[in-house]
């Protein structure tokens, strides 16, 4: 699909924003409604109507669950001064985007606007029950494993089950369940013709992101190292192998020509071979330091069959650019996410 097209919200989408809207109608009188149009930046624009014939227009972008301070930072980073929309903003979570200065409309009637001529901020309202549980509670591990492998080859999306969970490493059985959840959150169609249909792959990306960074990434084995020799040293003689060793974050980004220079070395490794570590830190000289710049990660995918080598997967290194969020790696990390987006869209 050509970049410069502005498609609608998908079904799962206008729902989701219907009970958003109707939610901020009732608390605060405020007419509201959907524009048709999405950008790899933001998932909309809210046209918002208040007093004396002012009409504003917002980007938004959608988050089903926002409960951590982190993640309002990385939504506010990227997506500038875009409107939050999400299921349910707690008082604590009201009280950070206030400070923040991140505006947010949710379900319940909560919310925060600023602009000129409008000033409304409300919080303490209840969250409704859940009718979608399963799209609400977010992906589980397995689910994000197929959703990376999703991102990293769209082909598979229209395979066997039995194709899917090999690409992703999970069972037939969580690969079922995955898809079903990724319908329900409205990033994925099964129209009548049977093929199913990525919907939003900017959306994708971020929940592939907010998972892997505020669940997977942390049950991912990880080993913090440093070495005797300077760190611009100690990047020239890293030395990727297939399968085995594969570069991430800052490096890779570096590697794939996006002018970043690194201050981080993250290595993907095959833990599952006790003599690959052993030889990176022969190699490398590397002792263990909890604060050290380089990082062993263990390699969760099917490397056999997502191939990215020397770098792990783009959607990858984007991830761990957000999670460094620094300035430096965010603006790598834009220009990543608009080729990701590009190249998904018109491979799904």
């Amino acid at each position: 699909m050509d970049a410069s097209m502005t498609p609608m919200p998908s079904h799962g989408d206008i729902s989701f924003l219907g009970k958003a809207t109707e939610a901020l109608h009732q608390a605060t009188g405020l007419h509201a409604r959907v524009a048709r149009e999405q950008e790899f930046t933001h998932d909309g624009l809210l046209v918002v109507d208040a007093d004396h014939g002012l009409t504003h227009e917002l980007p938004f972008g959608v988050k089903p669950v926002i409960d951590r301070r982190d993640q309002l930072l990385r939504f506010k980073a990227r997506h500038g001064a875009s409107l939050l929309i999400t299921r349910w903003v707690s008082n604590a979570m009201a009280n950070e985007c206030r400070q923040i200065d991140l505006q947010f409309i949710d379900q319940a009637g909560n919310c925060f606007l600023r602009q000129p001529g409008l000033y409304v901020y409300v919080s303490g309202r209840r969250e409704s029950a859940r009718e979608n549980p399963a799209a609400t509670r977010g992906l589980t591990l397995a689910a994000l494993r197929l959703v990376f492998a999703i991102l990293a080859r769209p082909d598979i999306l229209n395979t066997s089950v039995r194709k899917m969970a090999e690409m992703a490493s999970i069972s037939h059985g969580a690969v079922g369940g995955a898809l079903a959840t990724l319908e329900e959150m409205g990033l994925l169609s099964n129209p009548r013709s049977g093929q199913r249909m990525l919907v939003a792959p900017q959306r994708w990306l971020d929940a592939w992101t907010e998972g892997y960074l505020g669940r997977l990434r942390p049950k991912l084995e990880t080993i913090r190292m440093s070495s005797a020799s300077p760190f611009a040293t100690l990047i020239e003689r890293v030395n990727p192998r297939m399968r085995e060793v594969a570069l991430g974050g800052e490096v890779a980004a570096t590697y794939r020509h996006f002018g970043l220079k690194p201050g981080t070395l993250s290595l993907y490794v095959n833990f599952g071979d006790p003599q690959v570590v052993k030889e990176l830190v022969r190699e490398l000289k590397l002792r263990r330091d909890p604060g050290g710049p380089v990082e062993l990660v263990s390699m969760f995918w099917n490397a056999n069959e997502l191939l990215s080598f020397p770098t792990v997967p783009d959607a990858l290194i984007y991830a761990d650019l957000i999670g460094i969020g620094d300035a430096r790696t965010m603006e790598v990390a834009e220009k990543l996410r608009k080729d990701i987006c590009f190249d998904v869209e018109s491979q799904a």
